[in-house]
């Protein structure tokens, strides 16, 4: 159910029955994510291997119509780092399929890693919930970069901790979480796709590692802007290390802790070691 703020319009999800879902941080109880456990979830709707690597299925308390869960490993104890390379990239190409199988919605996939971050179950997975609206966020992002005379993100934005032939990892000049990074692609694209989906992978892969040297909660979010060719495709990644307080929530503004250089030299430093 989609319902609006009186003052400013902007849409919010109503899924009461999400309050319903399984805490197994904290409850002893079977993981629906292990391998031998696909009973426990919905009928599944894509996966890679045989036996499968990776799983995809519909999310069993969806916030919307469309709310899958992206199963990265058969293990319960597996984190992105942790992958192999392959597996990895066939993560990252899944990611762009089912992104691309949701034709003109606006689609969001994100990694909540640990409970901190909004996880309720510890086995590693991604989601990807797709709206019949455009998000806020989404859409003052798309106004700024379709009203800016250049592409904001084909120029550098912050400090870089590592880069591939594709893809810059950075620690943005204005971050808004602590420890906040950035995977930029180096060419203009307005939406993620299966292309450099290595590179892609090494790098989120790296950037996991270095989030759990960190703490043991934290988020990933890709951020896509389809049918928007002046915005520029990014992911956000960022450490759980505290909870917004009231000038954060009251404003929208954020109040930043951490140098961000200081984040890419130590990040930099860990790929040195």
């Amino acid at each position: 159910m989609i319902r609006r703020n009186p003052i400013t319009g902007d849409p919010i999800l109503f899924a009461p029955h999400r309050a319903e879902r399984p805490n197994v941080f904290h409850e002893a109880t079977v993981c629906p994510f292990c391998s031998g456990s696909e009973a426990h979830t919905p009928p599944e709707l894509a996966h890679i291997g045989e036996p499968w690597r990776i799983r995809v299925f519909p999310n069993k308390y969806p916030a919307t119509d469309v709310h899958e869960v992206i199963v990265e490993s058969p293990r319960h104890d597996a984190t992105f780092d942790s992958l192999t390379l392959d597996d990895a990239t066939n993560a990252v190409r899944m990611y762009a399929t089912r992104y691309r199988a949701h034709g003109d919605a606006c689609v969001t996939i994100f990694k909540n890693h640990g409970a901190a971050a909004g996880a309720s179950i510890a086995h590693m997975h991604s989601q990807l919930i797709a709206t019949s609206f455009v998000p806020p966020r989404i859409a003052r992002e798309i106004d700024a970069f379709t009203r800016a005379e250049r592409c904001l993100l084909c120029e550098p934005i912050g400090d870089v901790i590592d880069e591939t032939s594709q893809f810059t990892w950075v620690a943005p000049h204005a971050s808004s979480f602590a420890y906040e990074q950035w995977i930029v692609p180096r060419v203009h694209a307005n939406e993620l796709s299966s292309d450099h989906a290595g590179e892609l992978a090494l790098l989120l892969q790296r950037a996991s590692a270095a989030m759990r040297d960190i703490g043991d909660a934290f988020n990933w979010i890709f951020m896509n802007f389809r049918n928007a060719p002046a915005a520029h495709w990014y992911v956000q990644i960022f450490s759980r290390q505290a909870v917004l307080a009231g000038f954060e929530i009251g404003s929208g503004s954020a109040i930043e802790v951490i140098d961000p250089a200081a984040v890419a030299e130590r990040f930099r430093a860990q790929r040195r070691q």
